[in-house]
């Protein structure tokens, strides 16, 4: 190859380059000039066979083998040297995993600039859309953001905003969607790695409840990699979807699946949110500035906390689940516990010992009501005082407890003076052989049971106490049952007899509901007659493990839904199309 032809060569390529300006291709410096490399060589090589030949041609032009050796030179030094980015040794997580990047046995990353650069196309278009939208669009802006008024008390958030919103459960901030359902974004969790690339972790699972709080959506992931798990909690903007901010790490160690929802406290400034899964243990309640992302504190524990967190004055309350042999439920090690922990610094304030406490607890007027599962199958409640002041006050620190005929360990959900609690002898991942299930009414201040409803299965997703109580069921229904009486009102199956393990969403007369073969239904509340269903995981890749079991919440006019494996979704009603 001569020096024209070299130099023809690389002109092409610098014209190629300009003619392709406008799409963002990154191409390495040493593979740039590999095919005129590979020309070179292919000659020089070829000669080595012909030593007469080769020999002449060095006396005629010494400088071209030589070129060639500098060349090969050049090029192994750029690819021994160049610098790449530190591979994290703090656990074995396979980084890089998704889409976004490509892991090589040396620990560099491949980024995938056309998938970002179609992720921020489609972002842009989003809002592009948005932004064109009707006047409605601008009335649900506001209120979403807090600035007009809805026909929800909440939604001026005045309150800490938990699990299902408050203590009715109903899952709902404003008005319902209007019309026909469509996807408005859907997000999969998201990191800036190590050296600066954006990591979208397509495999990840939303199995815990998104909650808003103003115009910011939060919500948490679990990607599955046995015997371990991963999460991510992150924050996006309410009406685009745009990434605000992800945590993955906490003291530079990733962060376990979620289970548990989050809450938020009322002024907005903390979410709180227990980390881990069933068989984990070591988990963390997290505490994270809702305005930066950055992790305000961490409480250890030696358990894990599937259950979602209740907040009042200051204090934030959980409880953590006991690790259980797979085939007897007996715990492998301490039975269980609540604890309350200081918003501001972290304190522990005291933790007392509960069966199995993976229920979702409330506090109202100084009381915790949670459910005891497995080993304890009971309601209890519980004072909130200091060990401290209860102890000055002669006082215990249990007020009083239910027992009940199967675990409980759905989230406890409250009108006025009454407490309704659901519960059965299946979970989340295994059916009873016999299955059975109960929904329970009790009087707040003793315990006493007003009554109580046996079910066809367990009843593990929240209650939701509006017209009617709202019981998501495991055999495959919705059931709604008088709220007084307990007596059955209707009941509707969602996708045959595939489990419905959420808890739905109750507002304007419509009932949203999951089956945990991905599907959301939109109901009568009044009938329980099917209005509309939609399928909510990646009709690429279909749910396989039956674990469409985040709670769908909505937020004026728009609903926020996790699933097995579309990611964190969005749907809008016609008005908003």
């Amino acid at each position: 190859m001569t020096g024209e032809d070299f130099q023809c060569f690389m002109n092409h390529i610098i014209n190629f380059e300009n003619d392709l300006a406008v799409v963002p291709i990154f191409v390495n410096a040493g593979a740039a000039i590999l095919p005129a490399l590979a020309a070179g060589f292919a000659t020089f090589f070829s000669l080595l066979f012909k030593p007469k030949e080769l020999l002449a041609l060095c006396k005629e032009k010494p400088a071209i083998p030589a070129l060639i050796c500098v060349l090969g030179l050049t090029v192994y030094g750029i690819f021994h040297f160049w610098p790449t980015p530190d591979t994290p040794q703090t656990s074995g997580r396979r980084r890089g995993s998704g889409p976004m990047a490509n892991s090589t046995q040396a620990g560099t990353v491949q980024i995938d600039w056309t998938r970002i650069a179609l992720e921020r196309i489609k972002s842009k278009q989003r809002q592009k859309a948005l932004a064109s939208q009707s006047p409605s669009l601008s009335s649900q802006e506001e209120a979403l953001t807090g600035n007009a008024p809805t026909n929800h008390s909440k939604s001026d958030n005045k309150e800490a905003v938990i699990y299902r919103g408050g203590p009715s459960r109903i899952g709902a901030i404003g008005a319902a969607p209007a019309g026909k359902l469509s996807l408005a974004w859907d997000y999969y969790p998201s990191w800036v790695d190590d050296d600066g690339s954006i990591e979208i972790e397509d495999s990840a699972m939303i199995l815990s409840s998104p909650i808003a709080y103003g115009q910011k959506v939060f919500a948490a992931s679990c990607v599955l990699d046995p015997p371990d798990s991963y999460g991510i909690v992150f924050c996006v903007d309410g009406l685009t979807g745009e990434t605000i901010w992800s945590v993955d790490q906490v003291n530079g160690e990733e962060i376990k699946g979620f289970f548990s929802s989050p809450a938020v406290t009322a002024d907005g400034k903390h979410l709180i949110i227990g980390q881990g899964l069933h068989p984990d243990k070591n988990c963390r309640l997290i505490c994270i500035e809702v305005e930066t992302g950055k992790v305000h504190w961490t409480v250890l524990t030696p358990l894990h906390l599937e259950s979602s967190p209740a907040i009042d004055k200051g204090v934030v309350y959980i409880g953590a689940g006991a690790i259980e042999d797979p085939v007897t439920h007996k715990p492998t090690s301490h039975t269980g516990y609540v604890m309350a922990v200081r918003i501001s610094d972290g304190k522990t304030l005291w933790q007392y010992d509960v069966a199995d406490p993976e229920s979702s607890p409330l506090v109202k007027d100084g009381v915790l009501y949670i459910g005891s599962g497995f080993n304890g199958q009971a309601i209890v409640a519980l004072r909130t005082e200091t060990d401290e002041e209860l102890s000055q006050a002669g006082l215990e620190r249990t007020l009083w407890k239910t027992p009940a005929p199967y675990p409980i360990t759905g989230a406890v959900t409250m009108i006025g003076d009454t407490v309704f609690v659901g519960g059965g002898n299946g979970d989340f991942v295994f059916r009873a052989p016999k299955p059975a299930g109960i929904v329970m009414a009790l009087d707040a201040k003793t315990g006493k049971i007003k009554w109580q409803k046996d079910m066809p299965d367990a009843v593990l997703g929240a209650v939701a106490a509006d017209k009617y109580l709202i019981c998501p069921v495991a055999a495959g229904k919705v059931i709604a049952l008088n709220l007084e009486t307990g007596n059955e009102v209707w009941a509707t199956s969602i996708s045959g007899k595939a489990p419905v393990l959420a808890g739905t969403a109750v507002v304007d007369g419509f009932i949203y509901a999951v089956s945990h073969d991905g599907y959301m239904a939109k109901l009568s509340a009044d009938s329980g007659a099917l209005i509309e269903k939609i399928y909510i995981n990646s009709k690429g890749s279909p749910g396989e493990q039956g674990l469409s079991i985040s709670s769908p919440m909505v937020v004026n006019g728009r609903i926020y839904v996790g699933s097995e494996t579309g990611g964190l979704r969005s749907y809008v009603g016609e008005a908003l199309q």
